[in-house]
Parts: structure tokens; C-alpha cells; sequence
């Protein structure tokens, strides 16, 4: 995408956030991270951030709660189902560097290289609670195999799972985590766009709902 059509799409999936039900009687403030805030956090942690992203942490911030938790359908294999999501609405970049350093406390509990971290990029918690959701920046954009998992750039760590060192190091001395989405894209189609919901109703005959989602936290 052009940055144009990138800003185009992340201004469009908060829209439709909110036409979702989410955050509802709620503004999403412009943010004030500038690209070249963004720059300096690159250079400080020798890393290089999706462009979506950056565009991303450009342009809104989500209302302040103690976690933005939002719901919607995902296809997981063979079903659909509701899973719910934590996102990061970071209000400033020294916000993203205190995640990434965050991570390094399972050190403590694992064996690990000490720059096996470098290439991880934590943007929320897959499952709203389950582990933290990272940018995998070791996995190209532009190699993406939407049908090849194993290219996936968008994957979550088991927070129950403390053998980091067998479960997720890989041969190149860095982690890679389970996979949970091709891109931030793809991320933002599903979780913002609710991009699956139309396929959902129509197989199962349930429309979801803002309502609907939060009724699923009572089963």
C-alpha cells in the first residue's frame, strides 16, 4: 500500500470499530507520536517497524482503560469462533520500548540468548490474556504466505509455557512465537474491520453484536 492508502485504511478499521459497538459514547484522540519520535525509537533499538504499523501508532489512540480488550471472529483451522483480543494503544514510543522490555523478564525462567528478543515487537495479548502478541520482524513482509503459517508476522507467546527455550527459540538464535496472524493487516481486517462476521452470520445464523461478544464472557 501507498502511505496514503495506508493512513486510508487504519482511519477506515477505527470507523468501523466504532460502528462495530466498540468504545461507544468514546472518542479515539489523534495521536501525537511523530515519525520522527519513531525514527529515533528504530535507531535506539537497531530495529526497522513495519510501515503499516508506524501509521498505525500514528493516527488514533484508543480511549484510555487499563486494557482496550475488543472481540471478533476469527477463523481458527477448521471453525469460526469469537476470541478476544488486548491491544496496545501506546501513547508515546518510550510506551512500546517499556513492552519490549517487559518480555525479557522470562530471562528469569529460561535459558535464552541474550538478543533472541531483538527481533520481537509486542503490540497486545492474544486472547485478552493468554500471552503476548508480537510483531515478528524477522519474517518479511513481502515473502508473506497467507497460506503458509510458518511466514506469519503477527505471532503470540504461551504465558503458561516456560521452556521458551524448546518451545520457541529457533536455529537463528531468535524467538517465534505460534502463529496468529499473516500481518497487521490481516490483524486489523479481522479485529477492527470485523471482517469475518458477515461469513459467520450467515453459516451459523447469529449475528454478532457488541452485546453478543460481551454475552460470550458469561458462558
Amino acid at each position: 500500500m501507498t502511505p496514503q492508502e495506508e493512513r486510508e485504511f487504519v482511519g477506515g478499521a477505527f470507523r468501523k470499530l466504532k460502528e462495530r459497538g466498540w468504545f461507544a459514547g468514546q472518542e479515539f484522540e489523534p495521536s501525537t507520536i511523530t515519525e520522527k519520535e519513531i525514527t529515533s525509537f528504530e535507531r535506539k533499538h537497531q530495529v526497522k517497524l513495519p510501515s503499516l504499523y508506524k501509521t498505525f501508532l500514528m493516527s488514533f489512540w484508543l480511549p484510555y482503560h487499563e486494557c482496550n480488550d475488543i472481540c471478533a471472529i476469527r477463523n481458527d483451522d477448521t471453525f469460526f469462533c469469537p476470541l478476544w483480543q488486548m491491544i496496545h494503544s501506546p501513547r508515546t514510543m518510550d510506551e512500546v520500548s517499556k513492552s519490549m522490555e517487559s518480555l525479557q523478564i522470562i530471562r528469569e525462567f529460561c535459558q535464552l540468548p541474550d538478543d533472541c528478543f531483538r527481533n520481537l515487537i509486542p503490540i497486545g495479548d492474544w486472547g485478552a490474556g493468554w500471552g503476548p502478541l508480537c510483531i515478528d520482524l524477522s519474517r518479511p513482509e513481502g515473502k508473506i504466505d497467507p497460506d503458509d503459517p510458518l511466514t506469519w508476522s503477527l505471532v503470540w507467546f504461551d504465558h503458561e509455557e516456560f521452556d521458551w527455550d524448546k518451545t520457541y527459540l529457533g536455529d537463528d538464535g531468535l524467538l517465534h512465537g505460534s502463529e496468529a496472524a499473516p500481518d497487521l493487516k490481516a490483524y486489523l481486517e479481522i479485529y477492527f474491520y470485523g471482517s469475518l462476521e458477515a461469513e459467520y452470520e450467515q453459516e451459523t445464523g447469529v449475528k454478532p453484536t457488541y452485546q453478543w461478544y460481551l454475552d460470550t464472557l458469561k458462558r
